[in-house]
């Protein structure tokens, strides 16, 4: 199994209003893509599972690296000589 790169946009109610999202995440399925944003969303924002609202086409497996807006992700997803530094 290969790790991929999926794109999930979504919404939730945060008071009156509506806060869309989208968040680009590492996972191996779409499934497991879809815990991670639960985790992301509850421990960063505050909003429970119930509170996310994703339509069926919002998880989106992204296959050309540069559709990859996030820093992060884009640098896992394309540098293959990544050197972790080590702790001291």
């Amino acid at each position: 199994m290969s790790v991929k790169v999926y794109k999930i946009t979504g919404h939730y109610k945060k008071g009156k209003q509506r806060i869309k999202f989208s968040k680009f995440v590492r996972a191996l399925n779409p499934q497991d893509a879809l815990e991670n944003i639960y985790a992301i969303m509850g421990s960063k924002h505050h909003v429970k599972r119930t509170e996310i609202v994703l339509t069926e086409d919002s998880i989106r497996e992204i296959t050309d690296p540069n559709e990859i807006t996030d820093q992060y992700v884009h640098t896992f997803t394309t540098d293959d000589n990544l050197k972790i530094p080590k702790k001291a």
